[in-house]
């Protein structure tokens, strides 16, 4: 019997290595390796749709934000491979899928915050993608600042060039000129941020050579984790403790942070994406599978199924949704044990299901 039972398991992985090494075996050009075959794609056409619940069902329900920290290892499948170049077309990165979508629109919206209420604009999301920093420049080589200030400066440069500048970028500099802003503790940041609107024009409109400025942008290695919003939720219908990603957002290094401050830099999120609407495309993104690269997993699987390592940093509460640094301030011990508290915290509420 237990020979019978050994051979039974031995046939069945053998088909399963067959079926998934199938169409590198049968791949007529590099194209086809990492794409199904024609009549498995149509027997496996789409995500699994999520079952319908109905809010009387829902014994209880907790909404929890998590960090993917990329740099453990049962995360890798996520961040490698950062360089596409040295790998085929069929293995990318998570970034990869969720970029490109974007980038086709095939994920149409993409907002600024968790909550999913302010659309973020595209253009935005390109300058975040690029860094461009004009070069000093010489007295001896008048490039970048050095032949900006010799025409009077940014603004007098824009004019010559025949752009119009918005008015309240005029309206700033006249102020401040004149002073109005010196008792202002925000002037720095205000003043930055016309300097950077000024600095947009130019790039804008072509205004400078290439060797006048210098460039940093983005690239799938500055994606250091991943955030994602979910909800753990008790289905009384079929008694099982569940869990539903609600939304997702890779955070990366900044392109201007990288730039000027790679020792402290600084990490911004890319968007927030409303998670079902990445799940026809995840679908279709493949997985590596450490354990066994016959039998790859897609993204939507992976993560709907949680085969990541997390760590808590908010759960919904009366305080405005406060994250955990905001109560536990500069003591990450504390803060990964109330991390801890809270998925203890939502265990012992399926168990308390089955007490009597």
């Amino acid at each position: 019997m237990k020979n019978l039972s050994l051979s039974i398991l031995a046939c069945f992985f053998a088909v399963q290595f067959i079926a998934a090494q199938a169409n590198i075996l049968n791949a007529t050009s590099p194209d086809e390796i990492g794409q199904l075959p024609e009549f498995e794609r149509s027997s496996n056409d789409g995500p699994l749709p999520y079952g319908y619940v109905e809010d009387k069902d829902v014994l209880f329900s907790k909404t929890i934000w998590e960090v993917i920290d990329l740099d453990e290892r049962i995360n890798f499948p996520m961040y490698y491979p950062s360089d596409t170049t040295v790998v085929g077309k069929e293995r990318r990165p998570l970034i990869h899928y969720l970029f490109t979508a974007v980038r086709d629109s095939l994920i149409f919206n993409i907002y600024e915050e968790d909550n999913l209420k302010d659309i973020k604009p595209r253009e935005k999301l390109e300058r975040q993608l690029v860094y461009r920093k004009i070069r000093e420049g010489s007295s001896e080589n008048p490039i970048g600042l050095e032949r900006i200030n010799i025409a009077g400066g940014k603004t007098t440069f824009l004019q010559s060039s025949g752009i119009n500048i918005p008015s309240d970028l005029l309206q700033f500099e006249a102020q401040y000129n004149e002073g109005l802003f010196d008792d202002d503790p925000s002037i720095d940041d205000k003043y930055n941020a016309w300097q950077a609107a000024l600095d947009n024009l130019i790039f804008d409109n072509n205004l400078l050579t290439e060797e006048e400025y210098s460039e940093e942008k983005f690239n799938y290695a500055d994606v250091v984790e991943y955030r994602v919003k979910g909800v753990w939720y008790f289905d009384k219908r079929q008694s099982e403790l569940k869990y539903r990603p609600i939304a997702i957002a890779p955070i990366i290094i900044e392109p201007q942070s990288k730039a000027n401050n790679p020792e402290d830099p600084k990490y911004i999120s890319l968007f927030w994406l409303f998670y079902p609407d990445c799940r026809e495309v995840l679908f279709e993104a493949q997985a590596f599978n450490s354990t066994n690269t016959s039998k790859s997993i897609n993204f939507d699987h992976l993560i709907n199924s949680r085969r990541f390592s997390t760590y808590i940093y908010k759960e919904d509460n009366v305080y405005q949704d406060r994250a955990i640094n905001e109560y536990i301030p500069d003591n990450a011990l504390m803060q990964l044990m109330e991390s801890e508290r809270i998925k203890e915290k939502i265990r012992n509420l399926e168990q308390d299901m089955w007490s009597y």
